[in-house]
């Protein structure tokens, strides 16, 4: 047994059961989202984490955050049941807790009745969390939130194609942004597979770091909002040659298979979701949380909320053009002063969001 000590939180880690101290920063986001979103609902929350292991993001959502009235708590390994309990005695919240030794599903499942369902539920899997996503929305109330985890990057990035389109029924493409495409399927794949029940899930922050990607979604039982959201999602379309992309709204397939610019046969990702990727009310609450690392994402998120989906990576751009790589400040600053807009993205240091063209951008590096 390891002893650790994280945020707030003493953990103790049973020999046999998962903790990983790099995650650290995905649960730092969790709770400065947790607080927020309590802010904005004026009140308390009651959570579940229904694949806790040590129980770690559980416990310090609750001395972090002041935000949790009740947790539910669950690992379906004896071992990580026990080691649950330890950490919530140790850290003396045992009070606030409820937990259980099951199958998340059927954990999930059990509580979707009236009077048990939760405000907030943190699905944290190993791989994909699409098995999980039914379930969690059943069990949330009307205007909960959801928060996912993918550590599945290499499906989700087109290294893995087959097993993408098996979990996520989604053609990924492996290219100089597939953080984004790989993160903007997670999405959409999330709302689809919620949708199945006339059931919205609306994203409110997401964002792709080192090994995993993170969103958080708004509930909303209503067909019509499910009918709303699923209309943002759609194709990328992308080509090799020559770096155009483009992308269309709609889940039926109806564009060129050919670029505009050079001819060459498009690459086509897809579905995925092209709305906004965060609500601003709930990301700039987030910036003032007080953690360094947190508000500089959010910051971040902020700046590329008002430009078009997908990054351009200026190495990818030089490297095409046989050129050096210009400074990513610089090239802000040009296409700022050419009337575009433009930032900086969280996706990657050599990356901009911006609205201009492809080729706009190739004749100011050139």
């Amino acid at each position: 047994m390891k002893i650790f000590e994280e945020g707030k939180a003493k953990i103790y880690v049973f020999e046999n059961v998962f903790y990983n101290p790099l995650a650290k920063f995905s649960r730092d986001v969790g709770i400065a989202f947790v607080t927020e979103i309590s802010k904005l609902m004026k009140r308390k929350l009651k959570i579940c984490e229904p694949l806790a292991a040590t129980g770690v993001r559980a416990v310090r959502y609750y001395l972090e955050s002041n935000s949790i009235e009740k947790m539910t708590v669950n690992d379906i390994e004896y071992e990580a049941y026990n080691n649950i309990l330890k950490n919530l005695e140790i850290n003396n919240i045992k009070d606030v807790a409820e937990v259980f030794c099951k199958d998340a599903n059927l954990l999930l499942n059990e509580k979707a009745k009236k009077g048990s369902r939760f405000d907030f539920i943190d699905i944290d899997p190993y791989g994909t969390p699409m098995p999980f996503i039914q379930s969690a929305t059943r069990a949330l109330a009307h205007k909960g939130y959801l928060a996912i985890t993918a550590t599945d990057t290499a499906a989700l990035c087109g290294v893995a194609t087959k097993a993408c389109i098996r979990k996520y029924m989604s053609t990924p493409l492996r290219n100089e942004f597939m953080h984004e495409i790989g993160l903007r399927i997670l999405i959409g794949a999330s709302i689809r597979n919620a949708a199945i029940n006339e059931v919205a899930l609306e994203p409110v922050v997401a964002h792709s770091t080192m090994h995993y990607m993170r969103a958080y979604f708004r509930y909303y039982v209503s067909s019509s909002k499910t009918d709303e959201i699923l209309e943002k999602n759609g194709y990328l379309l992308y080509c090799f040659n020559c770096l155009w992309r483009d992308f269309h709204f709609g889940l039926k397939p109806d564009f060129s298979k050919y670029c505009p610019l050079c001819n060459n046969k498009i690459e086509i990702a897809g579905p995925l979701w092209l709305g906004k990727i965060i609500d601003k009310e709930i990301v700039k609450g987030m910036i003032n949380f007080g953690i360094r690392e947190v508000s500089e994402l959010c910051s971040i998120l902020i700046e590329e909320d008002e430009l078009p989906p997908f990054y351009y990576n200026l190495d990818a751009i030089s490297s095409k053009l046989k050129v050096s790589s210009p400074k990513i400040s610089s090239v802000i600053e040009k296409l700022k002063s050419l009337g575009f807009k433009a930032s900086r993205t969280h996706f990657s240091t050599k990356g901009i969001k911006t609205n201009a063209t492809i080729k706009e951008i190739i004749n100011l590096i050139r």
